[in-house]
C-alpha cells in the first residue's frame, strides 16, 4: 500500500521565529493627528499573541495592554517616532522603522511598546538590532514569556547554546500553559539552526527536562525519533506514558517507532488498544488506520478509514487516504470520487491533480491523463512525478516530438533543475533506441554545463554502443581527473577497455581500485572477475564471477560466469547457471548470445 504522503514526516512544527506580526501600516495624509487617532495606531502594538496550535485562545488577550497604552505619555516626540516608523515601514524601510521604534521604546517603559519594537526587529534579520530591541523589552518586562521566546532563535544562531538553554526554561517557567505550542517552535529551531547532537544535548540540559516536565520530555522523544536515535525516543516516550497513559500524541509517536524499527505488528497492537477507548480521538483512529496500511492489511485500513469519513466526510488526509487505498486496488472509478472530492474542496496539499492523473490512467484515459499531469502547480511536492509521468505518457503514446519539446520548455522555466531534466530527456531517449539523438542532447547539455559529472557520465555510457570509444574514454577520465575515487568511472572505464579493447592489464587496475573501494559491489566484482578471465586466469575469474552472482544474480553475470565454467570444462554447470539465468530473463540479449555461441 502506497501511503507515502501519509507517512512519518520531518518535524515540521509550527515555522514561525517568533511571535513577530505583520505591521498594519496605514497612514493618514492628515497634517495633525488626534489623539484618538493615536491611541488607535498604538493599540496595534498590543496585537495578541496567539500560539498557531488547537489549543483556544484566551478570551480578550489585549485587555492588559490596552489598558497601559491608555497611560503612556502621548509626547510630542513619541508620537513622532512611532508614526514615521511606520511610514518606513509602509515604504518598504524595515531598518529605519526598528531603529525609530527602538526610540520610541527607550522614551518610555512600555512593555508593549518594546514588544513591538521586538516583534519589527525580526523583519531586519539584523542580528544587532533584534538583540538591542530584545534587550529592552527585558529591561521593561523581565516577566514576558515571549521576551525569552524570542531570544532563542538569535542565540542558536549565535551558536550560545547556554544562553538558549536559559532563556527556554525562563520561558517555560513563565508560561507553563503555552508549553506545547512553544516547545514545537524551539524544536523547529533546532533542526534548522543546530546539530542534532548539540540539539538533544540542550534539550537534555533543561531545568525542567531534569525535572522531568512532560512537555518536554514528549519534545525530546520527538526529536530523537526525528534523528534516528530510536532507542533514545522510545525510552523517552515510555516515559510520558507512564505520567499520561492515554496521550495521544505520544501513543502515535511510539507506534511510529514501533514501525520505522520492523516492530509494525507491535505498533498495530498498541494503535489496536488505543482506539478502543470510547474516548480515543480521530488522529488515533487515522494513525491505526495508516498502520494497518503500512503493514499490508489494506482492507482493514480502508474499513477504519471509511468510519473516520462517515463522522467526518470533508478531511482531507481521511479522503487522500481513501484515493490511495482504492489507487491501491486498481479502483480508478473509486479514486476518482475520493481525488476529485478533494480538488473540489481546495486541494490544501496540491496533490490531488497528480493522482487523477494516475487514476485516469488506470480508467485508459490518458488524454484526461495528460491534462491533469500538466494543471501539477509547480509548488507541489509532486510536481516533477507528474513531469515524469507527463512526459513518459506522450512517449508511450509515440509523440516524441511532443515530449522533447514539454522537457525543452521545463529547461526553460526551471534552469536550476536544467541537468535533470537534459538527463531524463536523454535516458528516455535511449528507451526508445535513439542512441545518437540522446548522444547529442548530452553534448548539447556539456556545452551548457561543462564537466558536470552527471551528463559526462551519461554521454560516455552512450557513447559505447555507438562505438565512439574515444570520447568514451576521454569523458570518464575527466571524472577521475577531478575525483580518482569515482568507483562508477573506474568500473565503467575498466570494464569497456576489457570488453572492447585488448588493454586489459590497464582495465585490471582500474577495476581492481574500484572494488577495494567497494568490496562487496556485484557489478565491479563482475567487472573484475571479466577482466581476469580475458587474462586468462579462469580460477580467479571463476571466484569473483560466483561471488558477484551471489550476492545478485543478474543474467549478465550469469552469463559472464556461465562462459568461463565452459571454457574450464565444466560444460554441465555452466548449462545449469545458464538455465537459472533464463529462469530470470529469458530475453537477456547477453544470456542468448552467450549461449548461442557455445551451440546452446
Amino acid at each position: 500500500m502506497d501511503l507515502l504522503p501519509l507517512q512519518w514526516k520531518k518535524l515540521k512544527f509550527i515555522a514561525r521565529t517568533s511571535s513577530a506580526l505583520v505591521l498594519a501600516l496605514s497612514v493618514t495624509s492628515c497634517a495633525s493627528v488626534t489623539e484618538q487617532k493615536i491611541e488607535s495606531r498604538l493599540a496595534d502594538i498590543a496585537e495578541p499573541v496567539v500560539e498557531a496550535t488547537n489549543q483556544e485562545a484566551s478570551p480578550d488577550p489585549t485587555a492588559e495592554v490596552a489598558a497601559e497604552i491608555e497611560s503612556l505619555p502621548l509626547t510630542a516626540e513619541l508620537v513622532y517616532y512611532i508614526l514615521m516608523a511606520e511610514v518606513a515601514g509602509q515604504r518598504g524601510e524595515m531598518g529605519v522603522a526598528v531603529d525609530l521604534y527602538d526610540k520610541a521604546a527607550g522614551i518610555v517603559d512600555s512593555p508593549a511598546l518594546a514588544g513591538r519594537s521586538a516583534q519589527v526587529s525580526v523583519y531586519t534579520r539584523d542580528q544587532q538590532r533584534i538583540s538591542r530591541a530584545l534587550k529592552r523589552w527585558a529591561e521593561v518586562d523581565p516577566t514576558d514569556a515571549d521576551v525569552y521566546a524570542m531570544q532563542v532563535p538569535l542565540l542558536l544562531t549565535q551558536g550560545d547554546h547556554e544562553a538558549a538553554q536559559q532563556a527556554i526554561d525562563s520561558a517555560l517557567t513563565l508560561a507553563p500553559d503555552n508549553a506545547a505550542g512553544f516547545l514545537a517552535r524551539v524544536a523547529e529551531q533546532l533542526t534548522e539552526l543546530t546539530t542534532a547532537n548539540k540539539a538533544l544535548a540542550l534539550i537534555k540540559q533543561l531545568e525542567h527536562y531534569q525535572a522531568e516536565n512532560i512537555e518536554v520530555l514528549f519534545v525530546y522523544a520527538r526529536l530523537s525519533a526525528f534523528y534516528k536515535q530510536y532507542g533514545e525516543a522510545l525510552v523517552t516516550v515510555d516515559k510520558v506514558l507512564v505520567l499520561q497513559p492515554t496521550r495521544s500524541n505520544a501513543l502515535i509517536l511510539k507506534a511510529e517507532i514501533l514501525q520505522r524499527t520492523g516492530n509494525g505488528s507491535s505498533a498495530l497492537k498498541l494503535l489496536a488498544k488505543a482506539v478502543q477507548d470510547a474516548e480515543a480521538k480521530d488522529d488515533l483512529r487515522f494513525a491505526y488506520a495508516k498502520a494497518l496500511g503500512e503493514n499490508g492489511k489494506t482492507s482493514q485500513s480502508r474499513q477504519v478509514f471509511e468510519q473516520l469519513h462517515e463522522s467526518k466526510p470533508n478531511n482531507d488526509e481521511v479522503i487522500f487516504a481513501l484515493g490511495l487505498l482504492a489507487l491501491e486496488d486498481k479502483d480508478g472509478d473509486r479514486a476518482k470520487k475520493y481525488f476529485s472530492q478533494l480538488i473540489k474542496q481546495g486541494d490544501r496539499g496540491k496533490q490531488a491533480a497528480y493522482f487523477m492523473g494516475l487514476t485516469e490512467e488506470i480508467n485508459e484515459q490518458n488524454e484526461q491523463a495528460l491534462i491533469w499531469f500538466a494543471s501539477v502547480p509547480a509548488e507541489s511536492s509532486r510536481y516533477q512525478a507528474a513531469q515524469t509521468r507527463y512526459i513518459s505518457l506522450l512517449a508511450e503514446q509515440g509523440e516524441i516530438d511532443k515530449a522533447r519539446l514539454h522537457l525543452k520548455l521545463l529547461r526553460k522555466e526551471n534552469p536550476d533543475r536544467a541537468i535533470q531534466y537534459f538527463s531524463f530527456e536523454a535516458g528516455f531517449l535511449r528507451e526508445q533506441g535513439q542512441d545518437q539523438a540522446a548522444f547529442d542532447l548530452y553534448s548539447e547539455a556539456l556545452a551548457q554545463f561543462p564537466g558536470d559529472v552527471e551528463l559526462l557520465y551519461g554521454r560516455a555510457m552512450v557513447a559505447e554502443p555507438l562505438n565512439r570509444l574515444a570520447i568514451l574514454e576521454q569523458d570518464l577520465r575527466l571524472i577521475l581527473a577531478n575525483d580518482p575515487d569515482n568507483t562508477q568511472a573506474l568500473n565503467a572505464l575498466g570494464y569497456t577497455l576489457t570488453d572492447r579493447t585488448d588493454r586489459h592489464q590497464e582495465a585490471l587496475l582500474l577495476i581492481k581500485k574500484a572494488v577495494e573501494l567497494k568490496p562487496n559491489d556485484p557489478f565491479y566484482l563482475d567487472s573484475l572477475g571479466w577482466v581476469y578471465y580475458r587474462l586468462g586466469n579462469l580460477q580467479v575469474a571463476e571466484r569473483y564471477l560466483r561471488k558477484a552472482a551471489a550476492i545478485q544474480p543478474d543474467p549478465e553475470f550469469v552469463a559472464h560466469l556461465g562462459e568461463v565454467l565452459w571454457q574450464l570444462g565444466k560444460h554441465a554447470a555452466a548449462k545449469e547457471v545458464w538455465l537459472q539465468g533464463m529462469q530470470q530473463d529469458k530475453d537477456n540479449p547477453l544470456l542468448l548470445d552467450t549461449m548461442r555461441r557455445f551451440g546452446l
